[in-house]
């Protein structure tokens, strides 16, 4: 990694500064456990019988399925058409491209600072998750979150599968992001591919169906192979792999650039 290629990231973090990504970032990470502290305190005759016998992995669960299944792809999407426009809501993609950078400079610069917001957002929501259980067992001793170790080994190992099983997702929405001016497109089509994958979860042929994957990585499906979860990860990766090199070659080898 050159020099020049630090100094062009750190650029492109400097255009986000005055975005939405940031506050989408916070705020996708926070709704979640947010909303289970809401949840849990306000109805301790359900959650605390629900949270008896192993606190911090059922609490994790609570918080990961709706990850898993909605949330995190939308905030790929969103995040990635977000910092991608900074650069047509300011007409300025003709001044990047015939600044002194190469092609794969400006793609993947941009794509390291998305890719940065993601994980971010990933372990901003972790913490959030610790942080949300403490203060449930604050304003409710009853619940057993003090008293009980946290499973950090549990905790990376699903935080690790479901970063990887939305790989595809990141690299397919940030090419669709470069390709589409509007910010409204690149999430429409993503947004409609997901509906669709989800309407035939069952299938067994989903497991090429990427959109699907942060949800088949984390839930059994009835009428699939146990080895689904591992399945996917492995096509995230490979989606990932194909998808951004194609991305590259397609935006590289355009007529029009910005």
């Amino acid at each position: 990694m050159t020099l020049t290629f630090l100094v062009n990231i750190r650029a492109e973090f400097l255009k986000t500064r005055r975005s939405a990504a940031w506050w989408l970032t916070i705020i996708g990470a926070a709704f979640i456990p947010a909303i289970n502290v809401i949840k849990c305190a306000a109805r301790p005759d359900f959650f605390l019988p629900a949270l008896k016998n192993d606190p911090w992995g059922t609490y994790l669960d609570y918080n990961w399925q709706i990850a898993a299944s909605v949330l995190l792809l939308m905030y790929i999407m969103l995040v990635t058409s977000l910092i991608v426009q900074i650069e047509y809501r300011n007409n300025a993609w003709k001044q990047v491209y015939s600044s002194p950078r190469n092609y794969a400079d400006i793609f993947f610069s941009k794509f390291v600072v998305i890719h940065f917001q993601i994980i971010a957002c990933f372990i901003l929501f972790n913490l959030l998750i610790l942080i949300s259980a403490y203060t449930i067992n604050w304003l409710q001793p009853a619940f057993l979150f003090f008293s009980r170790d946290i499973p950090w080994e549990k905790m990376l190992a699903l935080t690790w599968k479901m970063y990887l099983s939305a790989l595809a997702v990141m690299a397919i929405q940030y090419w669709l992001s470069l390709r589409f001016r509007n910010f409204v497109i690149p999430l429409g089509i993503g947004l409609g591919v997901f509906i669709v994958g989800f309407m035939i979860r069952q299938w067994e042929q989903v497991i090429y169906f990427p959109y699907m994957y942060p949800l088949l990585a984390y839930f059994k499906n009835p009428g699939l192979a146990p080895t689904t979860a591992y399945q996917v990860v492995t096509n995230s990766i490979i989606w990932f792999i194909l998808v951004l090199s194609l991305g590259f070659w397609n935006i590289a080898g355009s007529r029009e650039k910005g």
